[in-house]
């Protein structure tokens, strides 16, 4: 009788967790208290998210992961694709991803920063303009790439 009430309670205290986030949960104890006799496998499940245009037009790609994250779930599936657009941004892409080699790349860049290991360099990104387009042929349809423009564009492109 004890076990059943000590797993009702158990069951109480994940519950009231679901709206807490990890760390909190983590200091509640929660990650304590479960017995390796306490099955879960029921309430794993997967679901399908897409960031939809409007949510990549206003650059919320980010944010909508960071939540995700933040809530505790795992991102077990991920099929994404970028295609940047603007002046010079097959070179100036270069310089934020770093250099290929991870030992090489500068602090700052996406390489420098988080990859350990060149087989294990986090991003690729098209190395001139005519490679990009051999690339998004691979993987876009043109009637796939937008044409949009931000409110900042000419803010950024512009010169007065």
């Amino acid at each position: 009788m004890k076990m059943m009430a000590a797993r009702f309670a158990l069951c109480v205290h994940v519950a009231r967790a679901a709206t807490w986030s990890p760390m909190r949960v983590l200091g509640h104890g929660l990650a304590r208290s479960l017995s390796s006799d306490t099955d879960f496998s029921g309430i794993k499940e997967r679901t399908l998210v897409a960031v939809k245009p409007d949510g990549v037009q206003r650059r919320l790609i980010g944010e909508v992961i960071k939540r995700f994250e933040q809530r505790g779930f795992r991102l077990v599936g991920l099929k994404m694709l970028q295609v940047w657009e603007g002046h010079n941004v097959v070179r100036s892409s270069r310089m934020l991803v770093g250099d290929t080699d991870p030992a090489e790349a500068a602090p700052g860049t996406i390489r420098g920063d988080f990859s350990v290991h060149i087989s294990r360099n986090v991003i690729h990104a098209s190395d001139s303009v005519e490679g990009a387009e051999r690339e998004i042929s691979l993987w876009f349809h043109r009637s796939e790439l937008i044409d949009w423009e931000g409110c900042d564009h000419k803010n950024i492109y512009h010169i007065i």
